[in-house]
């Protein structure tokens, strides 16, 4: 039963992209597929290898030091993802357009990079539990840098997603080449780190070099007044992917300094499995992006009447995940993680339900609300998950620790899907019963 519905929602997609969305879509999301799924092949090697050799408290100080880099990543993102991409998805056959966007883009992101090395390097020098591992995170900066050069946002805007994947699958290789190469004990945790940091960079070059070849850019120096108002355009949706941080991408660093890096290593593997099953749905919400930007544009019932199929869809396929995830957690854990790292079993049963609930939330909030302009509401949605999140994680971490975080992580999720589903309604964009 359960191998006819997984099948059935894929099927469910894959007709969905491919009448519903035109064929542009339906290949973007198809060529993400194919990559995307040879990526999780490496983690599935790497994980395993690296959570034995550095052990819990290795590997949670790694995770703890990600998840601080992980702020500064969004910061110098700056919501240009959604912002920028939006941009040249409506102008993408006006390379002048597309070049000063992107020369704009690249140099904003310039901007506050070096900003948040400097802001960092501050942190680190005055906060103590931060000073011991000062070296690691100045290392793992180069995550940032490696952002800041990578055009994501361009790549979607052009709706040419699969160099993304292409690249990130090297990427993913010479990880895995570094660390069965250099990475052989606790004593080795350094060198893991300036192996992702370089990765990143060398990710980063490459991707900003095929742009650049690839759209046949123009490239020019922005003045300080397009930096300005480029950085005007985008703030809004920084302070949505900036309250995201909140209750995803520093949910390690939160618990680490609530708790020790053993259970931070706990909670960090088991949260790395379900992002990772969580990652299977990625490819749709990015091809399907830019299309539906073009659709609310056109027609608001066109874009509620695909809004719904692709809800069912997601939904469907993100259900069935999250009960692969939950009723598996015990093998999942104990083969690819070990003995050692029992209690991240509870931890990832918590995290379960995530894929189903960010499958439904990425419909309202990515695909309707964004395209729509509902982008302060939007917002402030997610940054009322963040103080969810902040405040769940300060109350239940120093009673369960990794299984506080991640009933934490779960509540914000719900509060997420179940308010946008509320605001949709009124304002009569939900998908379900709002067709006219």
């Amino acid at each position: 039963m359960m191998g006819n519905g997984v099948y059935g929602a894929w099927n469910g997609i894959v007709s969905m992209l491919k009448v519903g969305l035109h064929s542009t879509v339906a290949k973007n999301a198809a060529s993400l597929y194919v990559i995307q799924f040879a990526q999780y092949i490496l983690p599935l090697i790497t994980v395993p290898y690296l959570v034995r050799v550095l052990e819990p408290s290795g590997y949670g100080l790694v995770a703890f030091g990600q998840s601080l880099i992980a702020y500064f990543t969004i910061f110098a993102d700056y919501g240009f993802a959604f912002s920028a991409t939006r941009k040249i998805s409506l102008h993408r056959d006006n390379i002048l357009v597309v070049s000063s966007t992107a020369s704009q883009v690249w140099a904003s992101k310039a901007v506050l990079g070096a900003l948040g090395f400097l802001i960092l390097f501050a942190v680190v020098s005055y906060v103590p539990k931060l000073q011991e591992i000062s070296p690691l995170v100045i290392i793992l900066y180069g995550v940032v840098i490696g952002n800041v050069l990578f055009p994501t946002w361009l790549f979607q805007g052009m709706e040419k997603m699969v160099f993304i994947s292409v690249i990130n699958l090297l990427m993913q290789f010479f990880i895995l080449i570094g660390v069965f190469k250099l990475v052989h004990s606790p004593d080795d945790v350094m060198i893991y780190t300036g192996i992702i940091s370089i990765g990143s960079v060398l990710s980063g070059l490459a991707g900003a070099c095929m742009a650049i070849l690839l759209f046949k850019l123009h490239l020019i120096i922005p003045s300080k007044k397009d930096v300005i108002e480029t950085l005007q355009e985008g703030w809004i949706l920084f302070f949505s992917t900036a309250s995201v941080s909140l209750y995803t991408a520093g949910n390690a660093f939160i618990l680490g300094l609530l708790a020790n890096a053993t259970a931070v290593g706990y909670y960090s593997v088991a949260e790395k499995i379900a992002y990772a099953v969580l990652g299977l749905l990625s490819p749709i919400g990015q091809a399907a992006y830019p299309r539906f930007n073009k659709l609310a544009a056109h027609s608001k019932a066109c874009a509620l009447q695909w809004a719904r199929r692709m809800l069912l869809s997601v939904a469907s396929l993100g259900l069935m995940l999250s009960l692969i995830l939950f009723i598996g957690a015990p093998i999942i854990v104990r083969l690819v993680l070990g003995p050692s790292y029992e209690p991240s079993i509870m931890v990832l049963r918590i995290l379960a339900p995530l894929p189903f609930l960010v499958a439904i939330s990425n419909v309202f909030g990515i695909q309707l609300m964004v395209p729509f302009g509902k982008d302060r509401v939007f917002a402030f949605i997610l940054f009322g998950a963040g103080l969810v999140n902040l405040a769940l994680a300060i109350a239940l971490s120093p009673l369960w620790d990794e299984s506080g975080m991640a009933l934490a992580v779960l509540i914000s999720e719900m509060f997420v899907a179940v308010v946008m589903f509320g605001y949709l309604s009124l304002k009569q964009l939900n998908p379900i019963y709002n067709i006219k």
